[in-house]
């Protein structure tokens, strides 16, 4: 399958440019970011927003994009109304990142590997992943990419955090929820980056840019 994967870094961005390009878009889509009041997290929703419309802008001209077709379902998956698009989006500190098909299943999550105790999500790991992450001398990057595979997971099968993720067993690329199947690809943006796209079949062909605003 395709896939179209934008990314951006945020200290590369201009601050006035995209806080001018975040003025032109419709209060229904501004509003809810606005709510945000980390500076960082706020710059990393602005960030996917105008990603994800560069992506079907330029890809996808003949969808005919308008924010006026974004809508979220039951249970907040976010899509865009009467096109024949699936995407998905993650941000943090260092990062921004969509993912964009033509009408099959995507998700993508990504974290900035900070020190962390895996000891603390204990109930949200499956036992092999357990084992895989106890077995390894660097616990905390076996985390991340047990992590970013099964949080891009939830993404593409829509259902959110309810799932209950510790039946979901990420320690391999493959890997079953429910009664799907969905291949884990790892992207290497950064050094200090985890990033997995998940899709419910192997990519053959990847579009990745870097895009600054």
């Amino acid at each position: 399958m395709e896939i179209w994967v934008a990314y951006s870094f945020p200290d590369r961005n201009d601050e006035e440019r995209l806080e001018a390009l975040f003025a032109q878009l419709p209060a229904p889509i501004t509003e809810p970011v606005n709510r945000y009041r980390n500076p960082a997290d706020r710059k990393g929703r602005i960030i996917s927003k105008l990603l994800l419309e560069t992506l079907v802008r330029k890809h996808f001209p003949h969808q005919g994009f308008s924010w006026d077709r974004y809508r979220k379902d039951a249970l907040s998956k976010p899509y865009m109304q009467g096109l024949d698009i699936c995407f998905s989006t993650s941000h943090h500190d260092a990062l921004s990142i969509v993912c964009i098909t033509s009408g099959k299943a995507c998700g993508v999550d990504s974290e900035l590997a900070r020190p962390v105790d895996p000891e603390l999500y204990h109930d949200f790991l499956h036992p092999h992943e357990k084992d895989l992450i106890a077995s390894n001398t660097d616990q905390a990057t076996s985390f991340y990419k047990i992590w970013t595979r099964k949080e891009a997971i939830l993404k593409a099968l829509g259902v959110g955090i309810s799932y209950e993720m510790n039946s979901i067993d990420a320690h391999k690329d493959i890997v079953m929820a429910g009664n799907h199947s969905y291949v884990t690809t790892p992207l290497f943006l950064s050094a200090s980056i985890v990033t997995h796209l998940a899709t419910p079949e192997a990519i053959s062909t990847l579009h990745l840019e870097e895009i600054s605003f």
